[in-house]
């Protein structure tokens, strides 16, 4: 029986800043495990979000050479006229439920939807989404965090 293949997990920005240096010990072992055994992958967005951090921050070359080599770790996901079209519905939804959801939160979701991925987390924004395609990993930053 052939193996089945890897699960893909989208990871947002938080998760990408919280695990530069590695797993927090408070995960539960099974998701530690879950995200061992995934294919882990970043929307375009992150990419540009993170990118942006080290620029506000003033990183030196050598910093942000490391960052990159990390970030080409991930698979990277493009934006698509499939991610546009979920970002608009979920949008849109956000305008009347009032979810307070921001820009690029919306759209590293919409990526998440438009490809069928769980979406890790380690901030509550992405909580705050009501859709039922969106498959949330909410892993706190700090221990008994919410």
């Amino acid at each position: 029986m052939p193996a089945s293949a890897p699960e893909r997990i989208l990871c947002d920005t938080s998760f990408v800043g919280l695990t530069e240096k590695g797993i927090p010990g408070h995960w539960p072992g099974e998701v530690v495990e879950r995200l061992d055994r995934a294919i882990l992958a970043i929307s375009v967005i992150t990419l540009a979000e993170v990118r942006a951090g080290h620029i506000y921050a003033g990183w030196g070359t050598k910093r942000v050479e490391v960052a990159e080599n990390r970030l080409e770790t991930f698979v990277q996901i493009p934006l698509d006229l499939e991610v546009v079209s979920r970002w608009a519905e979920l949008q849109a939804a956000n305008l009347k439920g009032a979810w307070n959801v921001g820009n690029n939160d919306l759209w590293i979701a919409a990526t998440a939807v438009s490809r069928g991925l769980h979406l890790a987390t380690c901030d509550g924004d992405h909580r705050r989404i009501k859709d039922g395609r969106l498959g949330l990993m909410h892993l706190p930053a700090k221990a008994g965090g919410s």
